[in-house]
């Protein structure tokens, strides 16, 4: 690939595990910087008289009480924010505190000893998880308790008020920057991780288009250019199996188009003489002979077989030269039922079984449409031609609309669809159906209702199979019913 550089082009490259460990690494080092910066933030802050230390309220608990003690009317304001404090008057009544809960209860037994020490003195005990207790006697009676614990604290009191405590705010910090820093690391990582796959992306797309005349990518992971390897090794063979199977299938269609150019003479001399011998038993002395006429009719029906023949054989050429494509016109949707039915009624007669047409008068009305005439009129032969061969007597063809839809509805008399018939009837190769014998026991190959199906919603159309009953509930034959949408009598070419 163009985007990568010379050193994801060469060489066997570094283990998948280097990578990672990297990333490991690079992850441990973000961490720990911003933990450093969050610590460096306090230490500044501490270094700027913003902050006190963490061991200030306990090494100068002494010297603090002192200068308290001989402050007259001590008060809250008085006292640095490093201690909280509980103040008693000469009576042993509370004047002021901060203190809460057990800490309270502990300080008034120190206040309490600490009323009758004398002036000067400063008692301090440890109070535990980093408690000091510093007790003294004010010099105008009564006592002052100071209570610090081992975390740094605001020196400005409104500051240490409203805002949590500067060892919490270290603690937010560095966690907020872990994540961050984790993160960055995480973006980048899969930044890099995604441009080293890039490759076995894009083979995988381009192999997924069939485009195989290319060299894979390398990367410079050596599990990355394993799997590459496998996938160059994979485009391959798959070229050469496609080559190998276009050369068979190239061969397959010559050899149908040449079987099928051969058909072309012999369906010549069947046309001409079928049309021969209709002329001949149609004029032969003028007189009227059933039998005779019969026969005209047979002849007729071979002519115009051979006739469709022909233009199946033209088709067939085309497609095994890769050259068959829709023909669509404009097809008045009365034209082409009669055609259907002029079709339907030489197979009836070759089954020798009987054809109801019914063309609703409205069809002739209708507006013309677009399609490709021949794969219709195709498909609708294959329907009545299945139909002819499951009756037991007749078929019926009908043609109709509804609305806006042109309804072509091929039934038969014969013992009607399995459920597994209606269900897959359509599909391609589909024989199941052993309620449906043909005559004769003949092998069916499931390519008819398939063939017409696919012709149908070609061209935007719907197909459904169906059973006829009577009103006991019996089924008394088959029905085939085709629809296509008013949109195609708007110029709508078949998809």
């Amino acid at each position: 690939m163009a985007a990568l550089d010379h050193r994801e082009t060469g060489g066997r490259g570094m283990p998948l595990a280097f990578v990672i460990a990297r990333y490991f690494a690079y992850s441990f080092a973000a961490v720990a910087l911003a933990w450093l910066v969050a610590f460096l933030a306090l230490s500044s802050a501490i270094g700027a008289g913003l902050v006190y230390e963490a061991s200030w309220g306990p090494a100068n608990a002494r010297e603090v009480a002192l200068e308290l003690a001989g402050t007259p009317e001590l008060g809250a304001e008085d006292i640095p924010t490093a201690y909280r404090y509980l103040i008693v008057d000469g009576r042993g009544a509370e004047r002021d505190t901060d203190l809460t809960a057990d800490l309270l209860g502990r300080a008034r037994k120190a206040a309490f000893a600490a009323r009758s020490a004398k002036e000067g003195d400063v008692a301090i005990e440890g109070g535990g998880s980093g408690l000091t207790f510093a007790s003294f006697p004010l010099d105008g009676g009564g006592a002052c308790v100071l209570v610090s614990e081992y975390l740094p604290q605001w020196r400005d009191r409104a500051w240490a008020e409203r805002l949590p405590n500067p060892q919490n705010l270290m603690l937010v910090a560095g966690i907020a920057g872990s994540a961050l820093a984790l993160a960055l690391v995480a973006r980048r990582a899969s930044r890099v991780i995604s441009r080293k796959m890039a490759p076995l992306a894009e083979a995988a797309e381009r192999i997924g288009r069939e485009e195989l005349d290319f060299t894979v990518g390398r990367t410079n992971v050596r599990e990355m250019n394993d799997v590459l390897s496998a996938m160059d090794a994979m485009r391959a063979q798959l070229a050469s199996s496609l080559e190998a199977r276009w050369r068979s299938e190239q061969a397959q269609r010559d050899q149908v188009a040449a079987l099928a150019h051969d058909l072309k003479t012999p369906l010549t001399v069947l046309r001409a003489n079928a049309d021969f011998v209709a002329e001949e038993l149609s004029c032969a002395d003028g007189k009227t002979d059933p039998d005779r006429d019969e026969l005209a009719c047979a002849a007729r029906d071979i002519a115009c077989g051979a006739d469709r023949l022909d233009g199946y054989v033209r088709l067939l050429i085309d497609a095994s030269r890769g050259a068959a494509s829709a023909r669509p016109s404009a097809v008045e949707p009365g034209e082409l039922c009669r055609q259907v039915a002029a079709e339907a009624e030489a197979t009836a007669r070759a089954q020798g079984i009987e054809l109801a047409v019914d063309i609703d008068p409205a069809v002739d009305a209708a507006s013309a449409m677009t399609v490709d005439r021949s794969a219709l009129a195709r498909a609708v032969a294959n329907l009545v031609a299945n139909a002819a061969e499951h009756a037991r007597t007749g078929i019926g063809l009908r043609c109709s609309l509804d609305d806006g839809a042109l309804i072509v509805r091929v039934s038969d008399d014969g013992a009607g669809f399995s459920p597994a018939a209606l269900e897959h009837g359509c599909e391609r190769f589909f024989t199941e159906d052993g309620a449906r014998t043909s005559k004769g026991g003949s092998r069916h190959y499931g390519l008819g209702l398939c063939a017409a199906a696919e012709a149908v919603r070609a061209h935007g159309g719907s197909i459904e199979l169906a059973n006829r009953t009577d009103d006991d509930g019996d089924i008394i034959g088959a029905a085939v019913v085709t629809r296509w949408r008013e949109a195609l009598a708007e110029g709508a070419k078949p998809r």
